[in-house]
């Protein structure tokens, strides 16, 4: 068994697909809008990974106690999502340098895994884990 994709509603569909084209390589292979709904959605992959986004003309913000990784842990629902990558060091700098919302600095697991924590442009939380 393996997760099929990611859903995420967000307010701008333009400035998120180029966030996560920017910083995680996923290219828009699909669109469809759905007018009745006043709904777009985009499809975003790389290799396996795929983000599924929905953005609609009358959204509602992510709350803001949600933008929190401490704050939010406790509300039943799905926290974030997580990429597993190679060189977790490059990509903290990356991201450092251009300027991401980071919730939470560079951190060690007990196995020796590291991992961190950013924010896309809705506030949308993403960890950022490296192999042990």
């Amino acid at each position: 068994m393996k997760i099929g994709h990611v859903g995420i509603s967000v307010s701008n569909l333009k400035r998120s697909i180029a966030f996560y084209k920017k910083h995680f390589d996923l290219d828009c292979v699909e669109k469809y809008h759905f007018k009745d709904k006043g709904m777009t959605i985009a499809i975003l992959k790389k290799g396996d990974f795929i983000l599924e986004f929905f953005e609609f003309k009358k959204f509602k913000p992510l709350p803001k106690y949600r933008k929190t990784l401490d704050a939010d842990l406790s509300t039943v629902g799905v926290k974030h999502f997580s990429v597993e990558v190679d060189d977790i060091f490059k990509i903290f700098k990356n991201f450092k340098k251009a300027r991401v919302p980071f919730e939470k600095e560079m951190q060690t697991f007990n196995n020796g895994a590291h991992y961190f924590f950013i924010k896309d442009p809705d506030g949308i939380l993403i960890e950022i884990m490296s192999k042990p």
